[in-house]
């Protein structure tokens, strides 16, 4: 049997090499083994588990192994933006780990929450084929049985654009993140820059609560069309896929045209050309870093637009550094 899944896997071998640029990071001589390595090793068995308890089992017997430990976070219905992840951080540590979690707290209205998509045999399959090693798949009310949720004081980051529109939003985030760390105990978490603003709310969280934790930032993976890969994407048309590549076309052209027009008329530029077939809840140029909206250039080092629209009922959300 072992035989028939080696051959099955080096059959398949060459497929591998879509993701050859992630072995820049290594040194050449260990390409090879971990190209190979990477390639059985979804032959092996995933497990899945899900209580908190036998997962924190599991981790402590790798840490006595001495093994680096990956974790990707997610509220399921997965797409390649979610494998791009998982499968960095299978290259970067010896062991992954990946959650599926529809957290309650983040959502302003339980309609929302009871029309999340459930797509979890699909996404055990992907994760199974990516060679994951464990998915953790917890229940709502035993995952949150004790857990005293803390309120954190996120400066502006708390206050602007997806805060501001999404109040509590970042409040449940953080409890349900900060319970996964202090479970998993992840050497390396990754997260897509999709969700920018997010992703530095996390950074905040592990720095405030002084995790041993690296937040490893992933560029978001976008169709041809540029749109950004999200799991509401499968809610649109095609027609409405359409649409919604006017919003890499909108962030594009801010940062194709940072010399010649000030931050201001950029969103206004960008408001218009949005708002001839999306509706805009957003539009904003900000510096990355501190995340105050930017009036001159000279302002800000890193400027980057953050935009949300909706097109048929589906909220997109989607950002793009204007760097040079």
């Amino acid at each position: 049997m072992c035989g028939i899944l080696i051959n099955k896997a080096l059959q398949n071998y060459g497929k591998i090499k879509d993701i050859h640029k992630h072995f820049s990071l290594l040194e050449p001589e260990n390409v090879e083994i971990c190209m190979e390595t990477l390639f059985l090793k979804q032959y092996l068995l995933m497990e899945r588990i899900e209580i908190k308890e036998k997962l924190i089992e599991t981790i402590q017997v790798w840490k006595k192994k001495g093994y680096k430990i990956g974790f990707v976070p997610t509220m399921g219905v997965l797409h390649q933006g979610h494998m791009e992840l998982v499968r960095r951080s299978m290259l970067e540590n010896d062991k992954t780990v990946c959650s599926i979690f529809v957290n309650p707290l983040q959502f302003n209205k339980k309609e929302d929450l009871d029309n999340y998509p459930n797509t979890l045999g699909n996404d055990l399959q992907l994760l199974k084929s990516a060679g994951c090693d464990v998915v953790f798949t917890p229940e709502a009310d035993a995952f949150y049985d004790g857990v005293e949720l803390n309120k954190y004081n996120f400066g502006i980051l708390g206050e602007v654009m997806e805060a501001q529109f999404r109040p509590g939003h970042f409040e449940g985030v953080a409890a349900v993140v900060k319970e996964l760390f202090l479970v998993v105990t992840p050497d390396n978490a990754y997260f897509g820059e999709k969700d920018f603003q997010q992703l530095a709310i996390i950074k905040r969280l592990v720095n405030l609560e002084k995790l041993p934790i690296q937040v490893v930032a992933c560029e978001t993976v976008r169709a041809k069309s540029g749109l950004a890969l999200s799991s509401r994407n499968v809610r649109l048309t095609d027609e409405g896929r359409l649409k919604a590549s006017d919003v890499y076309d909108a962030l594009s052209f801010c940062a194709n045209n940072t010399s010649i027009f000030d931050s201001q008329t950029l969103v206004e530029m960008a408001v218009a050309k949005l708002a001839q077939r999306c509706e805009v809840e957003y539009f904003e140029i900000v510096d990355e870093d501190s995340f105050e909206r930017i009036e001159n250039w000279e302002e800000s080092e890193h400027p980057r637009a953050f935009v949300v629209v909706h097109i048929e009922g589906v909220r997109l959300i989607d950002n793009m550094s204007l760097n040079p």
